[in-house]
């Protein structure tokens, strides 16, 4: 991976890539900020500031001129908020970068914060945690999140809770966009048909003025040992939603790579041992597969599912049973080379596309400091060995780190039952 990088004075980081012969660029703006930096009383304050910031800033005073200015150019962009990361992102013909990097720059810099933009996105906003609730499959994950993190920011919402979104006021929006949005905080990617040089002189001409801060802290946030491993929330539904978790690793762990070997053997693809023993072999469940989620200091592994009430119990025990295996029998030679080729070529595919790097520059060196080589990381994994593979699962899948959250029409009075069916051998 052939890229170029500059660091401003201010301590912005600018990362480019030439991919020649294609007519389009992307654009990355990732930003050292995310849920878990806020006090509890502002939870949801990162991504009401995401929000807004397409609402007009100074040189773009409305939503509209913002996007038809992007979209005229035959451009699309959209933001994000994460519990470590905001991202504003673009793709846009290349002889039209310069435009869209002038409008996102306006965007971070000059938001407007207009009071009356500021209170109907606060309902649309409510409207979305609405609707999260409303899709249990997603309000599981979340739920499973609150018994990892109990009273801890990693166990929030990112977009935080009704509560505290009605309460956030502009100058709050003010103090957090001044506290976090700086040029030292900011990594920017640009991936396409593109010439360094041009990239940081417009760069340099539009952030060389901007003055950095002292970088903010995030709250530690150590998953607790001995709490509650579980919860119901009874909801009428066709399918009980579960999401069944257990300690995962930061994204700088030296088993970071073994644990995504793990994951691949254990819950991605149709030839994953939990799609093959529940949905296969036993019909437990039409939906099945797990995922990580690696932070600073901590992680987790999560097994989600639909099935039917009738099943939850059954579905439970398999997937503990399945845990149980990866702890107690060495992955074979033949299953780790399978799942090292699928784990690779996923990397691979992944970043087939220009947007999908640029996010992928800016994202690790914002969180890392440095950017990964994807044949670095294929190096890495290609020399993880079962034994690592059993040794990390006996720590990640111990009993006392299973957590689970179901929500389905489920009796609450079982909490204890589900609690026993976790740590089984």
């Amino acid at each position: 991976m052939q890229y170029e990088r500059t660091t401003l004075p201010n301590g912005l980081r600018l990362l480019t890539m030439c991919v020649p012969g294609i007519r389009s660029a992307s654009i990355a703006f990732f930003f050292a900020a995310g849920s878990r930096y806020e006090p509890d009383h502002l939870a949801g304050i990162s991504h009401f500031i995401e929000h807004m910031l397409f609402k007009g800033s100074k040189n773009y005073p409305s939503a509209r001129i913002l996007s038809e200015t992007i979209e005229g150019v035959g451009g699309v962009f959209n933001g994000s908020t994460g519990k470590e990361l905001t991202s504003y992102t673009a793709r846009v013909p290349s002889e039209h970068l310069d435009v869209v990097i002038e409008v996102l720059a306006d965007m971070i810099r000059y938001p407007l914060f207009d009071p009356h933009e500021i209170e109907k996105e606060r309902q649309v906003i409510i409207e979305e945690l609405s609707a999260t609730r409303d899709d249990p499959q997603e309000w599981s994950g979340l739920l499973l999140d609150q018994v990892m993190w109990p009273g801890l920011p990693l166990g929030r919402d990112d977009a935080g809770r009704d509560e505290t979104v009605a309460a956030i006021s502009r100058q709050d929006m003010l103090t957090h966009q001044e506290q976090f949005y700086c040029p030292n905080a900011l990594v920017v990617g640009v991936v396409g048909n593109i010439h360094h040089a041009q990239v940081r002189e417009l760069i340099e001409w539009l952030f060389h003025d901007w003055e950095p801060r002292p970088l903010r802290t995030w709250t530690p946030c150590p998953p607790p040992r001995d709490v509650p491993p579980v919860a119901v929330v009874y909801k009428e539904t066709e399918q009980t939603n579960l999401s069944l978790g257990t300690l995962g690793v930061a994204h700088s762990s030296p088993d970071y790579y073994a644990l995504m070997l793990l994951n691949a053997i254990l819950g991605e693809g149709m030839s994953s041992r939990l799609f093959q023993s529940i949905r296969e072999e036993r019909g437990l469940a039409y939906d099945i597969g797990s995922y990580t989620s690696s932070y600073y200091e901590t992680g987790n592994l999560v097994v989600s599912a639909g099935v039917d009430p009738s099943q939850t119990e059954a579905a439970v025990q398999a997937i503990v049973q399945e845990l149980n295996r990866l702890c107690e029998v060495p992955v074979s030679e033949r299953e780790l080379e399978r799942f090292k080729a699928y784990v690779c070529g996923g990397l691979i595919l992944g970043l087939e596309s220009t947007q999908q790097v640029a996010s992928w520059l800016a994202s690790q060196e914002c969180l890392l400091g440095h950017v990964v080589d994807v044949d670095e990381m294929i190096h890495q994994i290609q020399t993880v060995t079962p034994q690592d593979l059993q040794r990390v699962a006996r720590t990640c899948f111990a009993p006392e780190w299973r957590r689970l959250a179901l929500i389905g029409p489920e009796d609450p009075r079982q909490i204890d039952h589900f609690q026993k069916l976790l740590t089984a051998a």
